[in-house]
């Protein structure tokens, strides 16, 4: 039986989150998986990444979930280790750290820490310590220079998500909506990342759409963990803002918004988006017209390429809800089932995995 060591930094909810699923899937597979949970601290990883490098070579498979090539990989790879090393890449690594090098809100320790993350990489790319790298989207390996020995694994689900989010909804959510007040959510990350939509960018969106609907209210939620609390009102459209929140609060806000924006404006759904369809909430993006062609879905979500085009989609859908809501919850769903399920994705990992 093949073995894997899956590698994740800690106080990373997105990529603890994907790593749980991966697990799962190569269980699925009959894979023998074992996990080195870190901290937050960098020091700290680096002194265990290192103490465990022994270990990790006897796993036919290394997998590091945190977009970084950590130091063992250089280490089994300098000794002459036999063993698959694979690198699963998030975020956009080279532009983030520029940004929180430019921004005022990030500390010095922070900036520090996204500089020695480039260290990692240059070393990591540098001894050739990676075999795979793994990203969710073309365009995320593009922007970190990844231009061979990659493959894409999109955000995906196993059938029996769909069935446990369907009684979690029954859960969450007790009263019918009030469709008087529509509630569109949002989240914006942390992240410094160009490929994502800011909450002034959301806003002005959303105000374009109160301006061309009719006898409906429109609240707008914006989770972002940069801003406190606060609440700005106008004649037919609120704007609350909100940190972030326990996981089964966001879900329960997911569950009763009408309409959540991918705020990803390149052919990526990021997990909040599956998470929404699964809990039957349709998800909206406005794309840039470069991706447009990359992107595996056609009319399962509300999507345009305009910002025109985007507020003229979304403010049919709010002034037809009760009909479209319906509507693409179902080909959402459908899109999972079909075209993102684990056996429907699965196949190059595993099959990277097995092979000698």
């Amino acid at each position: 039986m093949k073995s894997i060591a899956m590698v994740i930094p800690g106080g990373i909810a997105g990529v603890k989150t994907i790593t749980d699923k991966l697990v799962y899937g190569f269980k699925r597979e009959k894979l023998n998986v074992k996990t080195f949970l870190y901290g937050k601290s960098l020091a700290i990883n680096t002194l265990l990444n290192l103490k465990h490098a022994s270990q990790l070579r006897n796993f036919d498979t290394i997998i590091y979930m945190g977009s970084i090539p950590q130091l063992s990989a250089t280490f089994i790879k300098l000794t002459k280790g036999n063993n698959k090393t694979v690198l699963f890449v998030h975020g956009f690594l080279f532009h983030e750290t520029l940004n929180a090098l430019r921004s005022a809100q990030i500390s010095l320790r922070g900036k520090m820490g996204f500089l020695y993350n480039i260290f990692l990489w240059n070393a990591g790319t540098a001894t050739k310590s990676i075999d795979l790298f793994v990203c969710h989207s073309i365009t995320t390996c593009e922007a970190n220079k990844i231009v061979k020995n990659y493959i894409v694994l999109p955000q995906f689900v196993f059938p029996e998500e769909i069935s446990t989010y369907a009684k979690l909804y029954e859960s969450l959510v007790n009263d019918s909506s009030n469709h008087s007040e529509v509630k569109v959510l949002v989240y914006t990350s942390f992240a410094l990342s160009p490929r994502l939509l800011k909450p002034y960018h959301v806003i002005r969106l959303m105000k374009g759409v109160s301006r061309k609907i009719m006898g409906r209210r429109i609240q707008l939620l914006i989770i972002n963990p940069r801003v406190g609390e606060k609440l700005e009102e106008y004649s037919n459209f609120k704007i609350r803002f909100m940190k972030p929140l326990q996981r089964r609060e966001f879900l329960r806000l997911l569950a009763l918004a009408d309409l959540y924006i991918e705020s990803c404006i390149d052919e990526e759904l990021r997990l909040s988006s599956i998470e929404a369809a699964l809990l039957g909430t349709p998800v909206a993006k406005l794309t840039h017209p470069r991706y447009v062609e990359r992107q595996d879905y056609e009319d399962e979500i509300l999507w345009a390429s305009s910002p025109r085009r985007f507020i003229d989609m979304l403010s049919d859908y709010i002034q037809h809800l009760d009909y479209w809501k319906l509507y693409y919850a179902k080909k959402l769903r459908d899109f999972l089932v079909t075209r993102r399920s684990w056996d429907h994705v699965k196949a190059l990992l595993i099959k990277y995995i097995l092979s000698s």
